[in-house]
């Protein structure tokens, strides 16, 4: 069903002529076509060309806030906007986590306990938060007070019992903690960094590797564990660190596209698609303020820190990224689009494994571009992904589940 505003656009669209027409078609027509119903075949075709596994059907309603891989890569927590569920990956079962909602995202502890934050409790005398333990096997939940309020990045500690995030003080500075979830003990989880941006400071460590991430208003900062500075990052809307330490990937907003050329890559010549930009950019200047004109893709860049070289990723759009701990080098992502055309969301999960071992042997892989190339001379010190044995062929991830919630 055509929605009502599209269907106003449509009737003004309704009296072009032959010389509006747009690669063959009208430009009332690439306008239907930008709101068109989702195409399961499309995405299936898309996302098997390059090598993306999808965690739900293709044209469900997948409306995510967050998502955390167990452990295992088994279970995938996933958040709605009415609360939090666990897809098991294995016998396809969607189970709900018995919580009140969720203020921001949760984490893993371990294979079967999850960490979910809450905002006050009801009747409570002041904005601290919670934190609601889920331990999946049992199907049992306890709650843990937490002295601050706005609980958010949730992430596993140094082990099963302690939990990293951060939340607002008395005085409304935003403090980095570790949470000893069996005493509900508080400390500094980083001395040097006493306090981040109160409405948009986030921060991911990962211990293994040595590196910590900080973002901010005005992009983010990653540093050695220790609070040594390694690079400045403006722009960035998040940063996060493979455990291992060599590589970052970057959250970052791509080049503005217009919402009536969404074309996956083999759909047409280049020569069409610019003769097709050229008409569309003649009829997009006359159209009203109101007419959307362009959307921002999330795009996902790629550091290498051995080689000193950024990459983007092309081959797909997406946000809420992180490196699959099942798998060395694979990755998820809450998807927003394959070869530059946005398509529904979906939870992604793709090798990154031979892209990087190319580009580490001076090669472009297909969907993939230098943003900045490796200097000459590159650190020996940092590890290099391993060699994929025959095992790393069939991914240890869920296939995707028949239905969405």
């Amino acid at each position: 069903m055509i929605p009502p505003l599209l269907a106003s656009v449509l009737l003004l669209l309704g009296g072009c002529s032959r010389e509006d027409l747009y690669g063959g078609q009208t430009f009332t027509q690439t306008v239907a076509q930008a709101y068109a119903d989702c195409s399961e075949s499309e995405i299936t075709f898309l996302a098997g060309k390059q090598g993306i596994q999808t965690a739900f059907g293709n044209c469900g309603s997948n409306h995510f806030a967050h998502i955390s891989w167990s452990p295992s890569g088994r279970h995938l927590y996933f958040q709605l906007t009415h609360g939090g569920y666990i897809l098991d990956g294995e016998d396809k079962t969607i189970n709900t986590v018995p919580t009140e909602m969720p203020v921001h995202n949760a984490a893993w502890l371990r294979e079967d306990l999850l960490a979910v934050p809450l905002g006050p409790a009801e009747g409570a005398t002041n904005t601290h938060g919670r934190i609601a333990l889920f331990n999946r096997s049992g199907s049992t939940l306890n709650e843990l007070s937490v002295p601050l309020s706005e609980l958010r990045d949730l992430q596993a500690g140094t082990d099963e019992s302690h939990l990293l995030l951060t939340g607002l003080d008395d005085a409304g500075a935003r403090k980095v903690v570790n949470v000893d979830i069996t005493t509900g003990d508080l400390a500094p989880a980083l001395p040097w960094l006493d306090h981040l941006d109160a409405a948009t400071g986030q921060v991911e460590w990962a211990p293994q590797g040595d590196l910590v991430s900080v973002v901010g208003p005005e992009g983010g900062t990653l540093y050695k564990a220790d609070g040594t500075v390694i690079m400045q990052l403006p722009g960035v809307k998040r940063i996060i660190p493979h455990p291992e330490g060599r590589y970052v990937a970057l959250e970052v907003d791509g080049a503005p596209v217009s919402p009536f050329d969404m074309r996956a890559w083999d759909e047409q010549s280049e020569e069409s698609r610019q003769r097709e930009l050229a008409r569309q950019q003649k009829w997009l200047e006359q159209q009203p303020d109101w007419v959307t004109k362009e959307i921002v893709p999330p795009e996902v860049q790629i550091l290498d820190l051995k080689q000193g070289a950024r990459y983007r990723v092309t081959s797909f759009w997406g946000d809420h990224f992180e490196w699959y701990r099942a798998r060395d080098y694979y990755c998820s992502f809450v998807l927003f689009g394959i070869e530059g055309k946005q398509l529904n969301s979906n939870v992604g999960l793709t090798d990154l494994r031979e892209k990087l071992r190319m580009l580490e042997k001076g090669e472009t892989p297909l969907g993939i571009e230098i943003v900045e190339p490796a200097p000459a001379a590159a650190d020996p010190a940092a590890p290099t992904p391993a060699a994929p044995t025959p095992a790393d062929a069939d991914p240890a991830a869920p296939a995707a589940a028949p239905a969405t919630p």
